[in-house]
């Protein structure tokens, strides 16, 4: 619990010191890690905010918190992970209540996107999918349920996974090198670290309101 106050009041203060910090490091990278697992792989966890993460990530890197290579191997597993969880919840629980409900939970338009999508590419879905939040978080779950082949469902798996992390990580860094970000530093740094932060209080507030409109139309219905 202290290291993670300390990375906190870190993020706050922009202090690249103490998230360079090995005693500290290590603990980010597992945050990190859990985020993108989740946010691929239960439905629930879909608002995570994944994308802007990643992009920061990329940031930190110009900065010298993250080693390139190994801030994207453990994202990449993360994200590879978080999709092969999703895949089998939908191959093992698709008609249970539980994964319904999670299924509910992910606004319709979401919905429509990834049928869309999974009906006109099949699993090559994926790599399309990974770009759009929710659709992401969805897609394995309906790869599942139709019980699409295991080893194709990997192979598509860990490529777009590798794809998605790497080209936004990527970009993240590239933008950190650039004139502009070295001018701003601080402003830019600021709004980076404030974005996940806005998206996460913001796709929460959104959840608990389809929840809730939910709770209130069954009762209506009883």
């Amino acid at each position: 619990m202290e290291t993670i106050i300390t990375l906190y009041h870190a993020f706050i203060n922009m202090d690249i010191a103490t998230l360079s910090n090995p005693n500290v490091l290590w603990t980010l990278y597992g945050m990190l890690f859990v985020v993108i697992l989740l946010e691929n792989g239960v439905l629930p966890a879909a608002f995570l905010p994944g994308d802007s993460l990643l992009f920061l990530t990329g940031v930190l890197i110009s900065l010298d918190v993250f080693h390139f290579g190994l801030i994207n191997f453990i994202l990449i597993s993360g994200a590879a992970l978080g999709t092969w969880l999703g895949y089998v919840q939908g191959l093992w629980l698709g008609n249970t209540k539980l994964v319904k409900g999670w299924m509910e939970h992910v606004p319709e338009k979401y919905h429509k996107k990834s049928e869309v999508l999974f009906h006109k590419y099949g699993l090559q879905a994926l790599f399309i999918g990974r770009f759009i939040a929710f659709v992401r978080t969805l897609l394995p779950m309906m790869a599942g349920i139709s019980g699409l082949h295991s080893r194709k469902f990997h192979i598509y798996n860990w490529i777009s996974a590798t794809l998605w992390i790497f080209l936004i990580v990527t970009l993240g860094y590239l933008f950190g090198l650039s004139p502009v970000f070295n001018k701003y530093e601080k402003q830019i740094m600021s709004l980076l670290m404030l974005i996940p932060v806005f998206l996460l209080v913001l796709g929460l507030i959104f959840s608990l309101w389809l929840a809730f409109k939910r709770w209130l139309a069954k009762k209506k219905q009883s």
